[in-house]
Parts: C-alpha cells; sequence; structure tokens
C-alpha cells in the first residue's frame, strides 16, 4: 500500500518537476540607447516616437540539460522502487536512463514550441533616446509611423493621439 503511495507522489513529484524545467518564452522588451542630441527643448511625449527601422528575427530557444538531470532524478527514485538487489540496482538505472531521455525530450519539443520569428522595431522617441523593441505579434507599424511605447509593446498612434 505505502508503495503505491510512494509511486503515485513520486510521478506527481516528477511531472511538476519537469513543468518547473520549461524555459518560460522571451520577455518582449524594451531597450533605450541614449542619443547624442540632448539639447530637445519644448513639450514632448517621452514614450512617444516615430518608427525608423523595421526587422524579423528569430528567436531560437536552447536546451540547458535541467530536464535531462532531472528526469533522471526522478526515473531513478521511481526505477529504485522495483526489485530486490542486483534486480533493484538494474531498474534503477534503467529508471536514470529513461527518465534522461524523457526530460531531455520534454524540454526540447518546449524549446522548440517557444522559437520562433519576432519583430525588432527601432523607435525614434520624441525626447531624442532611440528605443528598441522585440515583440512577437507585428504591430502593424511601418518606417514613419508614430507610436506609443506602452511598457513593453507598442502600440500604433492616431491622430491627435498624443500621450503624456
Amino acid at each position: 500500500m505505502w508503495i503505491n503511495k510512494g509511486l503515485i507522489a513520486a510521478v506527481l513529484a516528477m511531472t511538476f518537476a519537469l513543468n518547473g524545467c520549461v524555459a518560460p518564452p522571451p520577455r518582449e522588451r524594451v531597450v533605450y540607447h541614449e542619443s547624442s542630441e540632448q539639447g530637445y527643448s519644448g513639450r514632448y511625449c517621452h514614450r512617444c516616437g516615430t518608427v525608423r527601422d523595421v526587422d524579423q528575427v528569430e528567436i531560437r530557444h536552447g536546451n540547458s540539460g535541467g530536464g535531462a538531470v532531472l528526469g533522471a532524478i526522478i526515473g531513478g527514485v521511481i526505477g529504485n522502487q522495483f526489485g530486490r538487489g542486483n534486480g533493484r540496482a538494474a531498474a534503477t538505472a534503467v529508471g536514470v536512463v529513461g527518465g534522461a531521455a524523457v526530460g531531455n525530450s520534454i524540454e526540447e519539443n518546449d524549446a522548440r514550441g517557444h522559437s520562433g520569428y519576432a519583430w525588432r522595431f527601432r523607435v525614434e522617441l520624441d525626447d531624442g533616446r532611440m528605443a528598441t523593441v522585440t515583440q512577437y505579434e507585428n504591430a502593424g507599424v511601418h518606417p514613419g509611423d508614430r507610436v506609443f511605447v506602452r511598457g513593453d509593446h507598442l502600440e500604433a498612434m492616431r491622430e491627435g493621439d498624443e500621450r503624456r
């Protein structure tokens, strides 16, 4: 009875632990670059600007090996629950190898699922700084369009939509 509960607990622990190895998708980010033009005066919106350049970039996630290591540990623990003597050692070894293969496969599939193409926008802000925004969705803007940098993504501005 206790062995079945221990096995169920180990399987649940393995499931949750392997989910912890999954790399999160890359965050959309904004990088500001100081401009050489420091004398800008007048009223301006600090997060408003004009798109200067749009590029499509490839985002690739690699395999850290954490899934294989965690899978090997969990597989070894589960394999150790079976057999006696040399049989237990063999079951543990099979669990380690099988767990490592499964954990590595899960991590690779997740990395492949989060890889893909994103859009990189270079924006000249009204205060003279340059901002680089990388995001998965295309905001539907082109070079020369006015935009608003909201947090970590771009929003196209409409006529008379100057935010302060």
